[in-house]
């Protein structure tokens, strides 16, 4: 949402507007790093403040647009609700990107509202009409992939089953990328802005925008759009395999690769050494898509991801981006192994003198970067599995500092998860049923150490390609388990 510039200075008390009543989160955060305490507590306190509980027409949601704006946008949404998962604002998440997922239309060809407010309405400040309204083409992609995590990390089943997030699948997987052509045979040569309606209006010249990228004009295709279909099409593989349907499972798969193979050898600069962002329809290529498509997980060649991590933690380019795109570098970062990047993000984003760090989406990625990505907690399985993992993978910056995020709801439990260094992982499980805990560590090693008893460590690699070890083991309701390297 970075069209409108903001220029206000907000102290903290100003950001935590009054409010009907503040949903409550029993996060809680503690570390031996006294800076890292205090960019988790801002970010808890300024989140909570944008929450609001049932009383609005809209029913419970968060603010995700510009402070004040009383609305909720669906790229920041797409990309806040990680943090807010991990706040424990489930009915708030699903409410929103309902709302979203059922307002896709063919009468905007597929697109849904690109922000909607507290009445429920799409907001006046995107849309007129159905025929002159805003919308990034990233949204649809962008907001699916959203859903099915939230679906893996709540173990809600309804984010697959409810018929309103059925139609939204299949409508983005057909009829809107036909609506677009975004298949990938036609993408590189599609025109910038089709389906225009009025030969003139307020948002003409951006209904079907092939980017998120907002100040950019001359282009027909960005690489965080193509990043965007790529996970999109990941995430709807993931359902269909849990569906057992493996005739869609294969297609999806085979249009993800597509995208992918794009990216790698079309969005890639040899000369330049990083992914270009921006594609003309002449064949020329420019700017920057390193960010996004490293965000999407739409890059596997190993030298690619470290060329594009190299770019993106340059001076010359954080120099360069706003808010917006800054708030996606530290889970990125600490995906991809970059701890000192990753925690120099979050400090530079919570620091009290930042420019703009009121921008809901800022407090919201802090609480995801530290949750998903140096706490390592995610969710793993396809859905088939009646045994979902737990997986937690450490990425504290120092080896010696300790890190403890209490209070955590994952699917329907409520756990604690400490970290000493990369060397020892504490689970409790408060509340629930059994689960069942991958504790990984970096390296290569033969056992892990757990409760004191030595098991046999198995190994994989990370995205990054690094090696990792690591045990799965059952942790009962009330029980606690720590596993260590030797």
């Amino acid at each position: 949402m970075n069209r409108y510039l903001l220029v206000v200075v907000l102290s903290t008390t100003l950001a935590l507007h009054a409010q009907t009543a503040t949903p409550i989160s029993n996060l809680q955060f503690e570390s031996s790093d006294p800076k890292l305490v205090q960019a988790f507590q801002w970010a808890k306190l300024q989140a909570l403040a944008y929450a609001h509980d049932h009383s609005d027409p809209v029913g419970p949601w968060y603010e995700a647009a510009l402070p004040g704006r009383d609305s909720f946008c669906m790229r920041d949404v797409s990309h806040q609700t990680t943090g807010a998962a991990a706040l424990g604002l489930y009915p708030e998440n699903r409410n929103m990107l309902k709302r979203f997922a059922t307002a896709v239309s063919p009468d905007r060809d597929w697109a849904g509202y690109w922000e909607i407010d507290k009445l429920g309405q799409p907001s006046a400040a995107d849309y007129r009409n159905d025929k002159d309204f805003w919308y990034n083409l990233p949204a649809n992609f962008d907001l699916l992939d959203s859903i099915v995590r939230m679906w893996r990390w709540t173990g809600d089943d309804t984010y697959i089953s409810d018929p309103s997030f059925q139609r939204f699948f299949d409508a983005t997987a057909t009829s809107y990328v036909s609506a677009w052509n975004l298949q990938p045979d036609l993408i590189l040569k599609r025109s910038r802005i089709m389906n225009q309606r009025l030969p003139a209006g307020q948002f003409v010249q951006a209904r079907g925008i092939p980017s998120y990228s907002e100040g950019e004009v001359g282009f027909n295709l960005g690489t965080d759009l193509l990043a965007a279909e790529y996970r999109g099409f990941e995430s709807l593989q993931l359902v269909a395999i849990s569906q057992h349907d493996s005739k869609h499972a294969q297609r999806y798969a085979d249009i993800a690769n597509k995208i992918l193979e794009i990216i790698e050898s079309k969005a890639w600069s040899e000369k330049d050494h990083h992914f270009m962002g921006f594609f003309s329809q002449d064949g020329s290529r420019h700017g920057s898509g390193d960010a996004m498509a490293l965000y999407f997980g739409a890059v596997k060649d190993p030298a690619h991801i470290r060329a594009a991590l190299s770019y993106i933690e340059s001076e010359k380019y954080l120099n360069g981006i706003g808010i917006e795109e800054e708030s996606y570098l530290a889970q990125t970062f600490y995906r991809y192994g970059e701890k000192r990047a990753a925690y120099e993000r979050i400090m530079d984003l919570t620091r009290p003198d930042k420019e703009r760090r009121e921008y809901p989406e800022v407090s919201y990625s802090v609480i995801g970067a530290i949750a998903t990505g140096m706490m390592g907690i995610e969710v793993l399985g396809d859905g088939t599995s009646e045994r979902p993992l737990l997986h937690s993978f450490s990425r504290i910056l120092h080896e010696f500092d300790s890190a403890t995020l209490k209070g955590i709801r994952v699917r329907g439990n409520v756990v604690d998860l400490e970290h000493l260094g990369d060397r020892r992982s504490t689970l409790t499980n408060r509340s629930g049923e059994t689960i069942h805990w991958q504790a990984a560590f970096p390296g290569t090693v033969s056992s892990l150490i757990k409760n004191g008893h030595p098991v046999h460590a198995q190994t994989s690699f990370d995205v990054a390609g690094a090696p990792m070890s690591w045990i799965i083991t059952d942790v009962p309701v009330g029980a606690t388990v720590s596993v260590s390297r030797p």
